[in-house]
């Protein structure tokens, strides 16, 4: 008589299907982690690119402030330029306008000292020295006599260029047997509107 044991053949047919299911969960797992793992390194391709992306902007960036800081210098020195080169305009105008005042100033004391056409000298006056500061003006110089000065006195006090005429010394001079007075005074000048007499300067007059 034949007996066959059904009971083994079971059990081998119920493990070999427990480790199908158990394969089949490794291969599921596997393919979880394999997709995960894919993830995270194309995340990290792909957060690298973005630094290498960053990296480029920020040398570009770089190079743009090189540039910039570059031409910021160039306006910078054309700014100091510019001021150096308006200074000195400046400095060519106030030295134009002071010898146009100055030149008003000789015309205008020219036109004050007396003059005699009938006499052997014609011009009884002379100035020596001529001082400025400012508007002040002072001066010395020499004339026939005391009436000549005085008249030289009148005459500035009536031109509206000068004002506040004062005669500070006045004595007698014999030069080459002619009797001479030497006097010192000092004045006011104002000039036309727009000029101006500055700094200080002293002229021998002849």
């Amino acid at each position: 008589m034949i007996k066959i044991n059904l009971l083994k053949q079971q059990s081998k047919k119920a493990v070999s299907q427990k480790e199908i299911d158990i394969y089949k969960q490794l291969l599921v797992g596997g393919i979880f982690v394999a997709i995960f793992l894919a993830a995270i390194i194309f995340m990290e391709l792909n957060i690298r690119n973005k630094m290498s992306s960053a990296k480029e902007n920020i040398a570009q960036l770089n190079q743009k402030l090189v540039q910039l800081n570059k031409t910021v210098n160039e306006i910078n020195n054309f700014k100091k330029m510019k001021d150096q080169i308006k200074a000195k305009l400046d400095i060519i105008t106030t030295l134009e306008k002071n010898r146009t005042a100055e030149i008003h100033l000789m015309d205008e004391l020219s036109k004050s000292i007396p003059y005699d056409p009938s006499s052997v000298l014609s011009k009884k006056l002379w100035l020596v020295t001529l001082k400025q500061h400012g508007d002040l003006i002072g001066m010395d110089g020499v004339a026939l006599d005391n009436s000549t000065i005085a008249q030289f006195m009148d005459n500035l006090s009536k031109d509206p260029y000068f004002s506040d005429i004062n005669l500070s010394k006045t004595e007698q001079v014999k030069s080459n047997d002619l009797l001479l007075y030497k006097f010192s005074l000092t004045c006011k000048f104002n000039p036309m509107p727009g000029n101006s007499i500055t700094g200080t300067t002293q002229k021998t007059l002849q």
